[in-house]
């Protein structure tokens, strides 16, 4: 809840400095197998995967500093004006209702103009949750037309409330907290502010489970599929909407790993192996309850981090940069679009748990990546670290380790770079990893990484507390140890494969024809468009060229770069050649 004041990544994670009664660690460094496969492609990034919540009480936030900040770190989208604080925020006066109920309002030092004075210069792509709470319907329409005609900023996309679902949101409705009167507030807002500006997209609040937040009896969801009946939030809310010709243009979650007081950094070291069940379970619910209109809309996240209350000492420390980089990894096996992470700047918390059992140094919480009272927490650097990764438009390919405590991930990028990620879990070993690539052949490799060591220099003062950059050979078959607690981007640079095929060119002449020219095709080749396999669009292939038949949209090409790789009969796979449109 949000009540609060291929590159491959490889994530280590080392419990450093405690003692061996608190941690079973194995000695010296672990061997592990990391394999990669630049043919098989998972998904495209979207660059809303790299975003931050910010909040209305943040008053260094309109600063050329926080310009800086997230210019350094590449985050590609915001969220505005901060968790549930949005249920009782009114845009136009920058205040929300007192609490409780009847207390004096509050006048909030960030208002919408001061964060559209970031978002706008970073080219931000903007989520704004509006007013579910104690707003109107015209106050939701007053606000589009203020930003998106009056000023112009353009921003696209806007959520109905937070976590509307949760007896911690403020709501005023006559029945609180229920999924039926929020559809039909969905249904008003929607075309009130569509009606402004039509290329907006609208979010609706969700949660797994057809039985959660069953907090109204009185309507009664079937599933179409199992013929069941349910009252939860979601099943209610979708069918209500349903019924009333609303489709909503995405769905907001919210994940927080863990219960306050019950915090274990090897339990959310391990968490974000399970983003793929929510995944399929957000999947199965909407296409459901909202047949047809179900498969086009999309899954966004929000909200997440370690603990949903009363942030403690994980917040701030390097375990929670870890567990950042390797939910991302999780969620860029998914399809969920967008992953905002709470947030940029919260405030420190001594009161909640600082326990010994805990990494850290810091005796704090915090759920910023930028502390009110000084520099940046791990997160912050993990945030940056993960640009060397993937920014958007890169495309995910499969990639594995053989270990549950090293976690891998890939990016192929489009300017022919693979890029490894890799995670380490491991409570007290550097791993040495063995890593296979199959399809891409490495010239070298610039290695970016974050651990304890700029951990310690944050602490101590001395040294840099920045990721570090070097470099190293690779190859298709090479070596790589990756320190303890740490996460790793490995930046490869195409090298020559020593045998196999190779594109020198590729041509489409914008109408229904892909000449591709090179050595070593052989008679019977795949063809490998932005991942996908047009081989079925082949009209002839020889040792040196390739023409293959089909509209751009057949083929999968886009605007701007198309990655081409051709693969023989025997499995070789050529180069990776960029096409631009």
């Amino acid at each position: 809840m949000s009540i609060k004041t291929v590159s491959l990544v490889i994530v280590m994670s080392c419990l450093v400095g405690e003692s061996a009664a608190r941690v079973v660690r194995a000695q010296g460094t672990s061997t592990v197998h990391i394999t990669v496969d630049s043919t098989k492609t998972v998904r495209t990034v979207d660059p809303r995967m790299f975003a931050l919540n910010t909040a209305i009480w943040d008053s260094a936030f309109d600063s050329d500093l926080t310009r800086t900040m997230l210019g350094a770190a590449q985050i590609k989208a915001l969220r505005f004006p901060g968790g549930s604080l949005s249920d009782l925020y009114h845009w136009q006066t920058g205040k929300s209702d007192g609490t409780p109920p009847g207390s004096p309002s509050v006048t909030w030092v960030t208002n919408f103009d001061n964060f559209a004075h970031v978002a706008m210069p970073l080219n931000a792509q903007v989520f704004i949750t509006i007013n579910y709470g104690s707003g109107t319907v015209q106050e939701a329409a007053d606000w589009v037309t203020y930003s998106n005609v009056t000023k112009g900023y353009g921003f696209k996309y806007w959520e109905i409330g937070n976590e509307c679902y949760g007896s911690w949101e403020n709501d005023t409705h006559a029945v609180k907290w229920d999924p039926y009167s929020y559809a039909l507030e969905v249904q008003a807002c929607a075309a009130a502010m569509k009606a402004v500006d039509p290329t907006i997209k609208i979010g609706v609040v969700i949660v797994t489970g057809e039985d959660q937040y069953a907090n109204n009896q009185n309507h009664p969801a079937t599933n179409p599929r199992t013929g069941q009946v349910h009252y939860g939030w979601t099943p209610v809310m979708l069918s209500t909407l349903k019924s009333l010709g609303v489709t909503p243009d995405y769905v907001i979650y919210h994940r927080y790993e863990q219960a306050p007081g019950h915090e274990s950094d090897a339990g959310l070291l391990q968490a974000a192996a399970t983003w793929k069940n929510d995944a399929a379970n957000l999947r199965q619910q909407i296409n459901d309850y909202m047949g047809t209109a179900g498969p086009g809309i999309e899954i966004v996240c929000t909200e997440n981090n370690s603990v949903y209350s009363n942030p403690g000492k994980q917040t701030t420390s390097l375990v929670n940069g870890l567990y950042l980089a390797d939910s991302t990894g999780q969620l860029l096996q998914t399809e969920f679009n967008a992953m905002v992470w709470w947030d940029l700047r919260n405030g420190v918390d001594t009161s909640n748990n600082n326990s010994s059992s805990l990494y850290g140094w810091r005796q704090y919480g915090d759920y910023g990546i930028m502390s009110s009272q000084g520099g940046p927490y791990p997160t912050y650097y993990v945030h940056k670290l993960l640009s060397h990764f993937a920014r958007g438009g890169e495309q995910i390919v499969t990639a594995s380790s053989n270990s549950s405590l090293v976690a891998a991930y890939a990016a192929l990028g489009p300017d022919g770079t693979l890029d490894l990620l890799v995670i380490n879990k491991d409570p007290g070993s550097d791993a040495s990893a063995q890593i296979d690539i199959t399809g891409y052949t490495p010239g070298s490799a610039t290695v970016y990484w974050y651990g304890v060591p700029q951990d310690k220099a944050a602490k101590n003062g001395s040294g840099s507390p920045d990721i570090s950059q070097t470099t190293a050979a690779a190859s298709a078959s090479f070596t790589y140890t990756f320190p303890a607690y740490s996460a790793t981007v490995l930046s490869l640079s195409q090298g020559t494969a020593p045998t196999g095929p190779a594109i020198a060119t590729a041509v489409f002449d914008g109408r229904k024809n892909l000449s591709i020219t090179g050595s070593g095709f052989g008679s019977s080749p795949r063809v490998l468009i932005n991942g996908g396999d047009v081989t079925g669009q082949l009209r002839s292939a020889s040792d040196g060229l390739i023409k293959i038949k089909g509209k751009a949209r057949v083929l999968g090409l886009q605007p701007g770069s198309n990655m081409i790789q051709v693969i023989t009969a025997g499995g070789s796979a050529s180069n990776i050649f960029v096409l631009t449109q």
